[in-house]
């Protein structure tokens, strides 16, 4: 599985959003019941997952605090968005 191409990342996410680091976590934990790991969303422990977490940190695509990493697929992506933005409209939401 290439991690680097077929996934998004939370700080793209918030990029996307202009939204303040931890935005799309929070919109993600809002909607994480109704998606599924692994192909919805995979998370990265730093401990198995270095190499590919060294590598998306180097290419400035990760927070450089992030230890562990939360990957989306381009769908939940889009959902975590949607999610973001109904956040702003309806903070209740």
């Amino acid at each position: 599985m290439n991690m680097e191409k077929n996934w998004i990342t939370l700080r793209e996410v918030d990029e996307a959003e202009h939204a303040a680091k931890g935005t799309a976590f929070r919109a993600f934990r809002r909607i994480e019941a109704h998606w599924s790991e692994p192909q919805d969303f995979r998370v990265l422990h730093h401990d198995d997952d270095r190499a590919i977490i060294d590598s998306l940190r180097a290419k400035q695509r990760i927070y450089s605090s992030t230890v562990n990493l939360l990957l989306l697929s381009p769908a939940l992506a889009t959902a975590v968005r949607a999610q973001m933005r109904r956040m702003i409209t309806d903070p209740a939401e």
